[in-house]
């Protein structure tokens, strides 16, 4: 709610909400009065249409869950350190410890379905909530190490830089492919990767997210 990590500009947006409630009658909608600058039309990062990687181009996946795996052990203590200065995270939604993460998504890669760790949850809903925590780690380590607040930027990093992001899309190509309707669906739903507001459909799917 308003700008990223400015707490000061929150709560006047919420002081805003909270002053509805004096209006003599309602329902009541109203414009806040700000405007936040929001780049080329979004509030956040979309994938490019054209970055799409092909089963055939993920290569030795362990290898890439290593690089992954020293990827995540780097940022732990700007991540540490940034939770303790916000004094919260929104890194959790798993429940999962944040290095079992990757491997949990590798396996996925690796064309397995690995039993969810978490009772009531199945495979597939808890891979959605470990990419988003992966995700969140990975931000909020970086946010905080290189004050960036720009969601443009980071979600470019994240996606078409780090080997999380490698990783991550790697999950994409075998869950188009995998004969899976649930895991197909999630992935054409854009709740793996950010391509709900790219410019088109992804390659290849029935775009039933749209």
């Amino acid at each position: 709610m308003g700008k990223p990590n400015d707490p000061k500009y929150q709560k006047k947006v919420i002081r805003a909400a909270f002053n509805l409630l004096e209006a003599k009658s309602g329902p009541v909608l109203e414009d806040f009065s700000d405007v936040i600058p929001v780049k080329h039309g979004r509030m956040g990062y979309a994938l490019p249409v054209d970055l799409v990687t092909k089963v055939s181009e993920i290569g030795d996946v362990d290898q890439l869950l290593e690089e992954v795996e020293a990827e995540v052990s780097s940022l732990h203590s700007a991540y540490v350190s940034g939770k303790a200065f916000r004094g919260r995270t929104t890194v959790g939604a798993s429940e999962m410890p944040i290095k079992e993460l990757p491997n949990f998504i590798a396996a996925f890669v690796k064309g397995q379905k690995p039993n969810s760790p978490r009772k009531g949850v199945t495979a597939i809903p808890q891979l959605k909530l470990v990419v988003e925590d992966l995700n969140a780690y990975y931000t909020e380590a970086r946010m905080y190490e290189d004050n960036i607040d720009d969601f443009e930027i980071l979600g470019k990093w994240f996606w078409e830089e780090s080997k999380a992001g490698k990783l991550i899309l790697a999950l994409e190509a075998v869950s188009l492919e995998s004969e899976d309707k649930v895991l197909r669906q999630i992935v054409e739903m854009s709740l793996i990767t950010p391509r709900f507001w790219s410019e088109g459909p992804l390659p290849g799917t029935s775009a039933s997210g749209w």
